[in-house]
C-alpha cells in the first residue's frame, strides 16, 4: 500500500510539473505556433515580437507581428499587424476546439510592392493557395471563413468574429520615393472553423491571410495599380516609370 501511495505521490508531482510548465511557457508556446503556422502558410517568414495569454481573464494580446516580403522584393515587411486583442471562452480550452469568441486587429500595415514580375502581396497570396491545395490534394478540406477544417487530429479552433479596422495599404514601387498610400476597408470575418467543428491553425492562418491579402489588392486596385503592373511587364523601363509619376501625381 505504502508504494502504491507513494507512485500516486510522483505521478501528482509529475503531472503538476507537466501543467505548471505549460501555463508558465504558454505565451512562448503560442508565439512559437503563431510563427511556425505562420511561415508555412504564407511561404514567408512570420514574426512575432511578444504574446501574453491569460487564462484566468480569457484574455489575449500580440504584438509586434509582421509577415516578412518574399525574395526579390526590398520593403522590410509586406504586412504589419498593430496591436492583435483576443477574448477566449475559458471553458473551451481543455476541450477541441478551442473557440476564440473575438480576435480584433487595430492599425494593419500592408505594403503593397510593384515589381517587375508583379506585386508581393500577389506572390504570397499564390503561396497561400499552393499551401491549401496540397492540403486538399491530402485528403483534408480547406476552408474559408465558416467552412469546414482540415481532416486530421490535434487542437482545433473556432473563431466566432474577426474584426480588422484602421489599416492602411502603402503602394511602393521601384522609382525611388514614389509611395502612395490608401485606407484599407474595415476586415469582417465570422464562424471561421464553425461549420467543420473547428479548423487547424493552419486553415485559420490560410483564412486571415487571404482575407487580407485579397482587401489589400481591391484597395490598391483603386490607385490604378493593374496598369502600372501591366506597364512595367510590357513597356521599357522609363514608360514604366513615367506611368508610376503619373500614377502618383508626380
Amino acid at each position: 500500500m505504502r508504494k502504491i501511495l507513494i507512485g500516486v505521490a510522483v505521478l501528482i508531482v509529475v503531472i503538476a510539473g507537466a501543467v505548471y510548465f505549460l501555463w508558465s511557457n504558454l505565451d512562448s508556446l503560442v508565439k512559437t505556433a503563431i510563427e511556425e503556422v505562420g511561415t508555412k502558410v504564407a511561404g514567408v517568414t512570420v514574426k512575432v515580437d511578444t504574446v501574453h495569454i491569460s487564462l484566468t481573464k480569457g484574455t489575449g494580446t500580440i504584438s509586434g507581428l509582421t509577415v516578412a516580403n518574399p525574395p526579390g522584393f526590398k520593403a522590410p515587411a509586406a504586412i504589419s499587424l498593430g496591436s492583435v486583442s483576443v477574448a477566449i471562452d475559458t471553458g473551451s480550452v481543455t476541450g477541441n476546439p478551442v473557440v476564440i469568441k473575438t480576435v480584433t486587429v487595430a492599425a494593419p500595415a500592408v505594403t503593397y510592392e510593384l515589381g517587375q514580375n508583379g506585386s508581393n502581396i500577389a506572390v504570397i497570396q499564390h503561396n497561400v493557395q499552393s499551401f491549401a491545395a496540397k492540403k486538399g490534394n491530402g485528403g483534408g478540406k480547406t476552408t474559408t471563413a465558416g467552412g469546414s477544417a482540415n481532416a486530421g487530429s490535434g487542437k482545433k479552433l473556432v473563431i466566432d468574429r474577426l474584426v480588422m479596422t484602421g489599416g492602411k495599404v502603402t503602394l511602393a514601387t521601384p522609382v525611388p520615393g514614389a509611395k502612395a498610400s490608401v485606407d484599407l476597408p474595415p476586415i469582417r470575418l465570422s464562424n471561421i472553423g464553425r461549420a467543420g467543428g473547428g479548423a487547424t491553425p493552419a486553415v485559420v492562418a490560410e483564412t486571415i491571410l487571404q482575407a487580407l491579402s485579397t482587401s489589400a489588392v481591391n484597395a490598391s486596385a483603386n490607385l490604378g495599380v493593374g496598369k502600372v503592373l501591366d506597364n512595367l511587364k510590357t513597356t521599357s523601363p522609363s514608360s514604366a516609370v513615367n506611368a508610376i509619376k503619373g500614377l502618383l501625381g508626380k
